[in-house]
């Protein structure tokens, strides 16, 4: 199973604005493209949080109908943390819970308190500040499915570690050993200048450096945040791990790449291109593919073909590497690729004829039949055609509304047949 720990989907904790956040991911076409991207590349996208506010734009994104059934099946699974870290003065990195106190009870839950509370407070913290409101029905069934399909971090074992490793990190690294040292001159790791005895600093990747505050600081706690990320991954046995460039600088530093976001969607991008299909995350972010067409998509045999396909080869290949593999796979041109179109249709369609007129829908079926017989089973290339099908005959939508599935409308591939007698028999 390829396993993804997206970590650019995760939302971190921050003192204020914490929905700025999510509103930067509705708002933003590279976050739709990403999440279309990741639910077409791998078998189970994991997505860290601790309040659950991420649920609120895989809503808009992806519409009820569409999420909780990528929940129920764990094709999204959310793993929750429950404790944080900061900055505090005279003792280092340190972990820490917080909560609301009695006299700042709230009509509409606090986000930034809400990563601390037991899971099924959480689940309810977040529906309460959630907009657009959902129905009390569509609610229970989130419910149910969070708190049977949530992963719930050991964040206290966790978290011990990650600081112990994150501190062997900075004496192993010249770089940051003389960055402290410029103003430091040699003083602990628990009391570096810029630190005060009563206050606490927070790393969020979500927030760019304030003006005051001290370099060394951010960069200790950068550190012991993405060894943080290294960890969940390993906790929760996930293959690859994605996320911004500045978000993994310290890993990548350290030679963990895994699966490092741009090498694998700039490879499946490439791949679209040279197979002449339009980038489906991109169709998706420009309202161009329903979240539904993107789901029918990834649940065709061949795209759990290409799947498989992926991962065969190692997480940390860059896209050059990936690219390369796929053209080495279409091999040779095949009686597909080196028949002439007007024999290839003869060919096909001869013993047809007779009793329903050529038509391009026939040939596109024909030839997918023959590609399916002619190429191997797990052949990436399956895939790539069936997606440009997809791509190319869908029309601009207006808006990102979606439905459930009904086996008997037509399939959204624009083949016109219904989809339990096009793509619903690949399942």
């Amino acid at each position: 199973m390829r396993r993804l720990l997206a970590t650019d989907l995760g939302i971190w904790p921050m003192i204020q604005s914490q929905e700025r956040a999510s509103d930067m991911m509705v708002n933003g076409p590279a976050y739709w493209a990403r999440l279309a991207d990741y639910l077409l590349m791998y078998d189970q996208v994991v997505i860290p949080t601790g309040n659950l506010q991420i649920l609120s734009v895989l809503r808009f994104m992806l519409g009820d109908d569409v999420l909780l059934e990528l929940l129920q099946t764990r094709t999204i699974v959310l793993t929750r943390f429950d404790q944080w870290f900061g900055y505090v003065g005279t003792g280092g990195v340190v972990f820490f819970k917080v909560g609301d106190g009695p006299e700042n009870k709230r009509l509409i839950p606090n986000l930034a308190t809400s990563h601390f509370l037991p899971l099924d407070q959480a689940i309810d913290a977040a529906f309460m500040a959630m907009n657009p409101a959902s129905t009390s029905v569509t609610r229970q069934q989130y419910k149910g499915l969070l708190l049977d399909h949530t992963a719930q971090l050991s964040t206290e074992s966790l978290l011990e570690g990650v600081r112990a490793e994150a501190y062997r990190d900075i004496q192993d690294s010249p770089y940051l050993q003389a960055m402290l040292s410029i103003r430091n001159g040699g003083r602990a790791i628990e009391n570096l200048v810029g630190s005060k005895a009563n206050t606490i600093n927070i790393f969020n990747p979500h927030v760019p450096p304030e003006k005051n505050d001290s370099p060394e600081i951010r960069a200790v706690l950068r550190v012991v945040f993405e060894n943080f990320l290294l960890s969940v991954g390993s906790q929760i046995e996930a293959g690859e791990l994605t996320g911004d460039a500045s978000t993994l600088s310290v890993l990548q530093a350290k030679g963990q790449r895994l699966g490092f976001s741009p090498h694998g969607r700039t490879a499946f991008a490439q791949i679209q291109q040279v197979s002449g299909v339009p980038d489906l995350g991109l169709a998706f972010a420009n309202k161009q593919l329903t979240a539904r067409q993107i789901i029918d998509l990834r649940q065709s045999k061949h795209a759990q073909s290409f799947r498989d396909w992926l991962a065969v080869g190692s997480p940390a290949s860059a896209a050059q590497e990936t690219l390369r593999r796929y053209v080495e796979s279409v091999g040779k041109p095949t009686l597909v690729d080196s028949l002439p179109a007007k024999l290839l249709r003869f060919a096909t369609t001869s013993t047809w004829g007779a009793l329903e007129p050529i038509s391009g829908g026939i040939v596109a079926a024909t030839d997918t039949f023959l590609l399916s017989k002619w190429f191997p089973g797990n052949s990436p290339r399956l895939f790539m055609r069936q997606a440009k099908i997809v791509a190319t005959n869908s029309p601009v939508i207006k808006a990102p509304q979606q439905k459930g599935r009904n086996r008997n409308e037509p399939c959204s591939c624009g083949s016109g047949k219904k989809y339990k007698q096009c793509c619903g028999k690949l399942n």
